[in-house]
């Protein structure tokens, strides 16, 4: 009885040790972890795998160093299949941060695939300042009066595959990576075009976005390092976002157990001490 009350008394360094352990070993170890799509995931692989490479898709990234625990594998898995898919490509982003942040990532994947700047990407940065409503209607209304240059100086107009593009109604998708949604682009590209739009979002974001998921306005949903991890394996691929999800869920059996030894050492002391007073 007093080995069990010992648990609750162990040092909580112990603890912080196992975490860091778990984590690292998880991200040097090839790892046998294996998840399977979850119904939001499978929605957003689908929507991307029935496109037929006639018209480009925009793809808003806003993630950083803040966020790229959770949205990075969602971004490279979302690039990755666009160019599988020989899909034509316009990124923008809505934080100054975005694009030294995306742009790498997106060069990276254009040569595992083939893809040239200008032939079959683009990125015309941080041009979604806030409000966000007011920016997303305007590229909805006029994409080249209110993208003007890209990250080469280039207007849409010098690109073939851009010079038809003046609307939502001439996109295929919209995608936007990011903390939360962006429900700006239901209103202005799905109702009002009927481009539909798919969302990446951290895992705290999600929960208002069901209701929009089930009546079909929102196309796709794909949920914080799971839904990135989920998504990866789909790509048949095992890298970023399984390792970040074999830690995470590591760090979360390890807190358990911490829990289930506090507990028991809890009662062990309890039982103790009503010992004693008899």
């Amino acid at each position: 009885m007093r080995f069990l009350a010992k648990l609750g008394e162990l040092d909580v360094r112990w603890f912080y040790l196992a975490m860091i352990l778990a984590i690292v070993a998880t991200a040097l170890l090839p790892t046998p972890m294996k998840v399977r799509l979850s119904p939001e995931s499978e929605k957003y692989y689908n929507t991307i795998e029935n496109l037929d490479g006639r018209k480009p898709v925009l793809v808003q990234s806003d993630w950083d160093q803040g966020t790229v625990g959770e949205l990075r594998a969602q971004f490279i898995n979302t690039v990755r299949h666009l160019f599988r898919k020989n899909v034509r490509v316009v990124f923008v982003s809505g934080i100054a941060s975005g694009p030294e942040f995306y742009e790498p990532v997106v060069e990276q994947i254009a040569r595992e695939y083939g893809k040239e700047y200008g032939k079959d990407w683009v990125s015309f940065g941080y041009k979604l300042a806030e409000p966000y409503d007011i920016a997303i209607e305007a590229i909805a209304r006029d994409f080249p009066a209110t993208v003007q240059l890209d990250a080469k100086g280039k207007r849409p107009s010098d690109y073939p595959w851009l010079r038809n593009v003046r609307t939502a109604a001439d996109f295929a998708l919209a995608i936007s990576i990011r903390y939360d949604e962006m429900r700006a682009y239901i209103t202005y590209f799905y109702e009002a075009a009927g481009t539909p739009y798919i969302a990446g979002v951290a895992t705290i974001s999600s929960t208002p976005l069901y209701p929009f998921l089930s009546t079909g306005n929102l196309r796709g949903l794909l949920v914080g390092s799971r839904g990135g991890g989920e998504y990866e394996q789909a790509m048949g691929k095992r890298e970023y976002g399984t390792r970040f999800l074999s830690g995470q869920s590591a760090g979360h059996l390890l807190i358990l157990i911490a829990i289930l030894f506090g507990n028991i050492g809890y009662w062990a002391s309890r039982r103790i001490r009503a010992r004693g007073e008899e």
